[in-house]
């Protein structure tokens, strides 16, 4: 049996209730569960915790509106017939 401490991929059954949980669509039970697994399962822990930063750069990325300057360069490379 392996030991929960060592480095690796989530516990296979686990997996889906993490994503749900980092990405905040699970609720009640299911979200009890899945946070307290995490808490004593070091592999788990590990991955929602990245499943986290990973969710919250993407949405930081979004938000941004690319300058005027990258628009003109993208633009510029657009051939005109």
């Amino acid at each position: 049996m392996k030991s929960h401490q060592e480095q690796g991929p989530p516990c296979s059954h686990m997996e889906g209730l993490l994503n749900q949980a980092a990405d905040g669509s699970s609720r009640g039970i299911r979200l009890w569960y899945a946070i307290s697994h995490a808490a004593r399962c070091h592999r788990c822990g590990l991955y929602l915790q990245r499943l986290r930063e990973m969710l919250n750069q993407v949405k930081s990325s979004r938000a941004k509106e690319p300058s005027a300057d990258v628009l003109s360069r993208l633009e510029s490379m657009i051939p005109k017939d």
